[in-house]
Formats: structure tokens, C-alpha cells, sequence
């Protein structure tokens, strides 16, 4: 799947240019933001396919904030959103227990450092997810989600 619209929202430099340079030669356009103002403002004027969200940000769970505010919003409530971060590592946490619930509404949560094989597939079974789901969406049984991992 190519040409789908990524909205990155990371603080570090150096993880949006990597990241720039996995996603870009399959296709992707991304958005690149360095705030989480930034990022909900890109996002309400062009809403993405899918986020790759930091969860350290300004401030330790600013990224979680983020994420609770875009499942509220009404045009960005079905947007998948990977979670990204060191920080379970550091906190010796493992997130992926927590995915899809009201903790973590995330898709997916991916440790850093990121390998490209990993972020793709979890771009791709994003995408195909929100896909499913917007089919879903128009006929009975609507409303199910997938958590992975």
C-alpha cells in the first residue's frame, strides 16, 4: 500500500529522519511534527492514515494525551495510531498488554530503536486494519477493532 498519509509526531530529530527514511521510498507521504500542538494541528487540517506517536514528548506522557484527544475527536477517533517510545524499556513496562484499552489507545506500540521490518508491518496491518474497519463500518457487526502487536 502505497501513497497513504502518515502523521509522525516524535520530539527527537534524529527518529523522524529515520523514519522518513523507511517510510518514504515505499511510498508513504508523511507528515513530520516535532510538538504535540503541532501534531493535532496537522491532523485536524489534513487528517492521516496513520500516526507514529512518541509517548515522551514535552513531557513524560504528553504522547498518551494526544492519543486520548484524537479518539475523542470525532474525524480522527478511527485513525490508527502506533505508539512509539524507549520508554518501556526504561520503565521496564510492557505496553502491549495495554493496547486498545483506555490507557493506551494504540494500535500497536513499537520500542526504539525502531528496525524498518518491524515499523513497515506494523504500518501495513494498521492500514489494513482501518480498511476492514471502514468497511465494517457500513454494515452490520460494526465498531470491532484489532489490537496488535
Amino acid at each position: 500500500m502505497a501513497g497513504e498519509h502518515i502523521l509522525v509526531i516524535d520530539d527527537d530529530p534524529d527518529v523522524r529522519e529515520a523514519l522518513k527514511l523507511m517510510l518514504t521510498p515505499k511510498g508513504y507521504r508523511l507528515t513530520m511534527c516535532a510538538t504535540g500542538p503541532e501534531g493535532r494541528a496537522a491532523a485536524e487540517k489534513q487528517p492521516p492514515d496513520v500516526v507514529l506517536l512518541d509517548i515522551m514528548l514535552s513531557t513524560v506522557s504528553e504522547g498518551f494525551h494526544i492519543a486520548y484527544d484524537f479518539r475523542r475527536d470525532d474525524a480522527l477517533s478511527k485513525v490508527p495510531i502506533i505508539m512509539i517510545s524507549s520508554i518501556g524499556d526504561t520503565v521496564g513496562m510492557d505496553y502491549s498488554k495495554e493496547l486498545g484499552t483506555e490507557y493506551m489507545p494504540a494500535q500497536s506500540f513499537l520500542s526504539k530503536p525502531l528496525d524498518a521490518a518491524t515499523l513497515l508491518r506494523a504500518v501495513e496491518d494498521a492500514l489494513a486494519s482501518a480498511k476492514k474497519g471502514s468497511k465494517k463500518a457500513s454494515g452490520p457487526g460494526s465498531g470491532s477493532t484489532s489490537t496488535d502487536s
